[in-house]
């Protein structure tokens, strides 16, 4: 495995994981002055979720320190011949972060679990391992609605709905041209 890789995606992890931790949550996770009974708070999964990809970002980080300091007893590579020589993942990179991008922006349109869907889908095929086709079409559908099930009937914690497939249908052209 590559020295650097390791360190980027440390790096990259443990940015992005603070972010949601840090600013994210706060900003677009409610949380009301009084919960009823031993039910969690609406920001309890998501920061145990980012807390984990956190220390797991700052472990890559850190485990990849030894690595670097042997890999550069041996060779001296360039910038651009590495880049030349990493552009597929550098394009897969950011292919993700407009993807990821659509999903946020996505996710109040069209709801939080068809969103999922389609993202889970789109992160499968840039992986470009094709030989587990029916585990990835699979996981891509079967997850995210695993995940619906548990949060609204064993913790009673509703999911975004979405403009286009809520109950309600007055404002939703008005609130949809707003939102574009």
């Amino acid at each position: 495995m590559n020295q650097n890789r390791d360190f980027y995606a440390g790096l990259v992890a443990t940015a992005f994981f603070a972010l949601v931790l840090f600013v994210l949550i706060p900003i677009y996770v409610k949380v009301p002055s009084f919960i009823p009974g031993f039910a969690p708070p609406p920001n309890m999964w998501p920061r145990v979720v980012a807390i984990i990809g956190l220390v797991m970002g700052i472990s890559a980080l850190v485990l990849s320190f030894p690595k670097m300091r042997e890999a550069s007893r041996k060779q001296v590579t360039g910038f651009g011949g590495s880049l030349n020589h990493h552009k597929v993942q550098i394009a897969r990179f950011v292919g993700l972060l407009v993807l990821f991008g659509a999903f946020v922006y996505g996710a109040p349109v069209i709801g939080f679990v068809p969103a999922t869907v389609l993202l889970l889908g789109v992160l499968f095929i840039m992986t470009g391992n094709f030989e587990r086709k029916f585990w990835m079409f699979g996981l891509t559908i079967i997850f995210p609605v695993l995940l619906y099930l548990l949060f609204t009937e064993v913790t009673h914690t509703p999911f975004p709905e979405g403009m286009l497939f809520s109950d309600s249908t007055s404002g939703n052209v008005s609130d949809l041209v707003t939102l574009i």
